[in-house]
């Protein structure tokens, strides 16, 4: 039976959710989506939407702390400590069903984007390029929500025949049951709504003004997650294409100053065409504690007395300084100015290293970001240039070039640090895989892709996970049991349980390994 919305879109289409499963059922009078979706500000406005779901912070802060970015901090008062920080994970993990319902929720919207822009009727042919952009974009998303669920999901997201999710191309009525289906069925989808997206950017003519640009989904966007994808699944000979089509002719180019790449981050006011590709664009009206992505980490601010429960991990910020310079170091830490970081040179052997080691973390929104009506409300960023250099170096490992490795990782360290910098010499391909690793988790800290990473080049590495043993030895946090150290690459907890309430809605759905 056909799902109606009841009265949505009329609106600004921030409603609660338009999955099937949550709908109301039809009643006289109820408005349609046949009815709702008539014109190109309607598309428009679910689109906008959609960007609003996926701007969830759990895919961030999950990260972060199930692996070795983040630390509990001064003034934890359990978060996470008892779950996701001691690798707790089982079906009914708060982490993974925001993170997979936060996908499903959105590919519900852009489905009903992609299904019902061929069927609006334009007033003009400029509004036809407005519902053809509408279109595209929404491509682009939805192959980014597919892409996440293989990555968060799939046992193996370099084998075909691993079970990724439920493919979500169509709208799915409530009387369907859908199971999971392989990983290759999911990169068909994947690449197939990316190439359309491609095809409609090239012919499209509605653009946005050079300010905004990185709100909004891309033709860069869309190579760039073609890059990601393929690098993925490990296929390096198409990634590294896309990755050269991004850095060559995306017109982007990487900050290369302290001030150029702390506004990516801080102020969100860098120079047009500077560093980023896409972000989720966050407003001052949704300034909210429950929802802020700096809140993920601290209660009030990005300052020691701003009640950090989570900081920046003394492994990570023993990397961060130890070659001078480093612009990343005082884009990710906050050190000057008010209520700084307190750094403790002889922290492996203080007696209270939970108050005398405090490590804020500065990366989103700076000190501007506060908890407070209509504050400073940090974006979230989805894609940067620097992650299509990273993917240019895997490429040329897989290929055997390990100068051409050295060469790529250079260019970024080139772009964050005032003077030139060495090339890094590879003596082998675990060593330049594990050079690769090292680089990404400076560059992009606290952006999501740490759990990805490990599970994606960790084993070629020979590295997993790096927590420092004050990190987990002190007893001042109080874990359960066991103190945590480490968690080896070979876990099933490197793949996702599909949340329990899924399960059990749809038995037919099949559960991970392991859970």
């Amino acid at each position: 039976m056909k799902k109606i919305f009841g009265i949505l879109l009329a609106s600004s289409m921030l409603f609660a959710s338009c999955s099937e499963e949550l709908l109301e059922p039809f009643t006289p009078g109820s408005l349609t989506e046949d009815v709702a979706i008539q014109k190109s500000s309607d598309l428009v406005n679910l689109v906008n939407s959609s960007m609003n779901i996926l701007t969830n912070r759990t895919e961030y802060v999950f990260s972060s702390v199930f692996t070795d970015e983040a630390a509990p901090g001064s003034q934890n008062g359990g978060q996470g400590i008892t779950s996701d920080y001691i690798f707790l994970m089982n079906v009914d993990n708060g982490s993974a069903a925001a993170i997979w319902q936060t996908q499903y929720f959105a590919l519900a919207r852009l489905n009903r984007v992609i299904a019902f822009a061929d069927k609006v009727i334009a007033t003009n042919a400029a509004d036809q390029q407005i519902i053809n952009r509408a279109k595209a974009e929404a491509l682009v998303l939805r192959a980014l929500a597919h892409i996440k669920i293989v990555s968060y999901f799939s046992p193996n997201p370099k084998d075909d025949a691993s079970l990724a999710g439920v493919l979500a191309d169509k709208i799915i009525a409530t009387t369907e049951k859908p199971v999971r289906v392989t990983n290759a069925a999911f990169y068909r989808s994947i690449h197939a709504d990316l190439d359309a997206a491609i095809t409609i950017f090239n012919s499209n003519t509605a653009t946005y003004a050079a300010a905004s640009r990185t709100f909004y989904p891309s033709r860069a966007l869309a190579q760039a997650l073609k890059a990601r994808a393929f690098a993925l699944k490990g296929d390096y000979t198409n990634a590294e294409v896309f990755a050269n089509t991004v850095i060559n002719s995306s017109g982007i180019s990487l900050a290369t100053t302290q001030a150029q790449y702390d506004a990516v981050f801080h102020t969100h006011n860098e120079s047009p065409n500077t560093e980023v590709i896409f972000r989720l664009k966050r407003t001052v009206q949704q300034n909210a504690q429950a929802s802020n992505l700096n809140n993920g980490w601290v209660s009030v601010a990005n300052r020691v007395n701003g009640s950090p429960f989570y900081e920046v991990s003394r492994a990570l910020y023993n990397k961060l300084v130890e070659v001078p310079g480093d612009f990343r170091l005082n884009t990710t830490v906050h050190l000057t100015g008010t209520s700084p970081s307190l750094i403790n040179p002889n922290y492996a052997t203080a007696t209270d290293v939970r108050n005398t080691d405090i490590i804020v973390l500065h990366k989103h929104g700076g000190q501007a970001a506060v908890t407070a009506t209509n504050g400073y409300n940090p974006d979230f960023m989805v894609a940067r240039l620097s992650e299509m250099y990273f993917i240019r170096a895997e490429a040329r490992v897989a290929a055997g070039d390990l100068a051409g490795a050295a060469t790529a990782i250079k260019t970024i360290r080139d772009a964050r640090f005032a003077t030139p910098q060495p090339a890094p010499v590879y003596a082998s391909a675990q060593a330049a895989w594990k050079g690769i690793l090292d680089e990404r988790r400076l560059e992009l800290s606290f952006e999501g892709f740490r759990f990805i990473d490990l599970k994606r080049i960790g084993t070629l590495a020979g590295a997993g996970l790096d927590r420092d043993a004050s990190e987990y030895a002190s007893s001042s946090w109080s874990f359960p049991a066991a103190n945590p150290s480490n968690l080896p690459l070979t876990s099933t907890k490197f793949a996702l349980p599909v949340p329990q309430v899924e399960i059990v809605g749809n038995p037919a759905i099949q559960q991970n390994p392991g859970y």
